[in-house]
């Protein structure tokens, strides 16, 4: 294959990042295969033409912005009819699902040319049918799929091996006779049925989500059957992915939901310590606005299934690292700028007064968190903070995400949906400018509050669940400003030697579980012990005041009421595991030599005299 030149925009330029399984064989033509292919490329100049060797139903974005429909393109297609401003955007071109792109190359003005896109720091992988596939009364097909939201959630790339109708066994009504369980290992879908393999070498995904067994269900496979070929697919997946995690799906419709547990369950027995089965009931109901059919989700069920999928993913794949810089190194390496005049000056983050500047710090990703920094404005417009941010590009409110800023005597807060501003509210403030503010936002689930100064009381209480997860950052709007001290703390989850079962409160019970519903439940704010600083306590994220605590030999969680009896009961000591010193355990506070531990999925404080004891009080943070 003959090599392209930089930035030239032909289809081998090694500028344009490809996602999905593409056919580059042809230098001069690529083709996607598999639903919702696409891919990524900035370019210089006002206009950009896109050429396709045959008709396609394509989705374009440029500069970040919605997606704009294009039925039935082909030849050279025009995306800028309107010019846009001369400097550098961003172009993404993706397909629905049994659209083949058939690419021929990108059209730039004279002297413009390709650059590298911002690289994304994961990569994720969907395998599925239709449901993942994006099929059925979807308004933007592959693109309002929950595997499309969930990548774009977590700011991650994101490719899918699914196609409507397919099983994962080969059944002989179910798309030809060929299963998931033999075309996932191919370039092209069943409807290739002599396709070459796949090279996974080309793209290797930090987590692979599964969705199968309802066609398996309509088509009369049997349990056993499903469930021994499941196991071996598991195992021929993780083959080929020996680093990602794995993250098999309940299908929504609860079919096939035993055989499924069983494969996963004897994939974990086997060794493999990176599979998860995610129990998805609840998530969305049929007969309810969150399907179009009996079987396929809608588009707000999508949303529905990406906004407790992405959450779960991140935090299960330990993705959600603790961030501080204090730029005391005198540099800001790490950040991705957008727009406007970054410098580090005296140990803080400087900027001067634009339109909008933005800088992210590049692979950070949280979904509910504490996130603080000092800031000095200028003397107008107004800084702040990025929370739960994706898709940025330079330009005013150029990304999807939340920001927070002070604006001289008020504090506002808001979200951007890729241009499209929305404020959600806003408070007065004392006026102090040009002097250091300490901002804070602590956001779990769809409550977000905001601190300035006065960490004792919100400024700012919002309810809104639009964006569950992202990158964090910075952000100017016709303001100089300063940064320092920035830190970002996700709260905490501990899981069992049971893999994939976690402390949680339900019903104001302790257990472990599978979270179900919301991960809020199974998440807590690590605070010094109540009754002796030098301990800990376990603080409900999702009901703040609320503690984990023992009494009669049960653990609960219950409202601090103020007593030295309730101090003592919810202070823990952290201890070496048990069963592994590597992790950890707790013991109780004020009953030296009795540990909180797991029976019968609920939570106990049991003294530990066996091994199967000192195993369910052992825990990974």
């Amino acid at each position: 294959m003959a090599s392209a030149a930089t930035g030239d925009g032909s289809p081998s330029d090694p500028n344009i990042v490809y996602v999905g399984r593409w056919d580059k064989g042809n230098a001069s033509v690529y083709r996607s295969n598999w639903s919702g292919a696409y891919f990524r490329v900035d370019f210089t100049g006002t206009s950009v033409k896109l050429r396709l060797a045959a008709a396609a139903h394509v989705y374009v974005s440029i500069d970040g912005g919605a997606e704009a429909s294009y039925p039935g393109a082909t030849g050279t297609i025009n995306l800028t009819p309107t010019a846009l401003a001369s400097g550098r955007h961003t172009l993404r071109v993706a397909s629905r699902e049994q659209d083949l792109i058939q690419f021929q190359g990108l059209v730039l003005d004279g002297g413009a040319s390709t650059l590298a896109p911002v690289p994304r720091a994961k990569r994720l992988e969907f395998i599925g049918d239709s449901i993942t596939a994006g099929c059925c009364a979807l308004s933007q097909g592959a693109l309002s799929d929950y595997a499309w939201l969930v990548g774009e959630f977590l700011n991650a790339d994101h490719t899918r091996v699914a196609y409507s109708g397919i099983c994962l066994q080969d059944v002989s009504s179910c798309k030809g006779g060929i299963g998931m369980n033999r075309q996932y290992f191919k370039l092209q879908t069943v409807e290739y049925p002599s396709s070459p393999d796949w090279n996974f070498s080309q793209y290797q995904p930090d987590a692979v989500v599964i969705n199968l067994g309802t066609n398996d269900q309509h088509y009369g496979v049997s349990d056993a059957a499903f469930q021994s070929t499941y196991t071996t697919f598991l195992q021929n997946v993780r083959a080929r992915n020996p680093n990602a995690f794995i993250f098999v799906l309940r299908t929504f419709g609860g079919f096939k939901v035993a055989p499924t547990q069983a494969a996963v369950s004897a994939r974990v027995a086997a060794g493999d310590k990176k599979l998860y089965y995610v129990d998805t009931e609840g998530w969305v109901t049929v007969g309810t606005s969150d399907y179009s059919d009996t079987v396929h989700p809608s588009n707000s069920g999508h949303l529905k299934i990406a906004r407790f999928l992405a959450p779960f993913i991140s935090k299960t794949a330990r993705w959600e690292s603790p961030f501080a810089d204090d730029f005391n190194d005198g540099n800001a390496t790490g950040w991705q700028a957008y727009g406007g005049a970054w410098s580090v000056v005296n140990g803080q983050l400087a900027v001067g007064a634009d339109a909008g500047a933005k800088a992210l710090a590049s692979g950070s990703l949280f979904s509910n968190f504490t996130y603080d920094a000092d800031i000095t404005p200028g003397p107008s417009g107004n800084p702040g903070l990025l929370f739960r941010a994706s898709r940025p590009t330079t330009g005013v409110d150029s990304y999807q995400g939340y920001y927070v800023g002070i604006d001289g005597n008020q504090v506002l807060l808001g979200k951007a949906n890729s241009g499209a501003w929305t404020q959600l509210a806003v408070a007065a403030l004392p006026s102090m400018t040009g002097t250091s503010r300490h901002l804070r936002v602590v956001a779990v689930g769809s409550l977000l509050e905001v601190y300035v100064d006065d960490l004792a009381t919100p400024k700012l209480s919002v309810t809104d669940g639009s964006y569950v997860s992202g990158a964090i950052g910075v952000r100017t709007y016709q303001s100089q400003a300063r940064f320092d001290n920035l830190s970002v703390r996700a709260f905490s989850r501990f899981e069992s030697l049971l893999q994939g079962s976690f402390i949680r409160h339900r019903k104001a019970r302790g257990r472990i579980d599978h979270i179900i519903s919301l991960a809020e439940d199974a998440e807590w704010r690590v605070v010094p012990g109540l009754a002796n600083a030098s301990a800990l306590s376990l603080e409900s994220t999702n009901f703040p005041g609320y503690f984990l605590r023992h009494r009669n030999g049960e653990v609960w969680l219950d409202l601090d009421d103020g007593s030295s009896l309730f101090k003592a009961d919810a202070t823990w000591w952290r201890r070496a595991g048990q069963a592994n010193s590597a992790l950890i355990s707790f013991e109780s506070f004020n009953f030296p030599g009795y540990f909180l531990r797991h029976r019968d999925g609920l939570l106990y404080l049991n003294g530990l005299s066996t091994s199967t004891d000192r195993s369910d009080a052992t825990f990974r943070e």
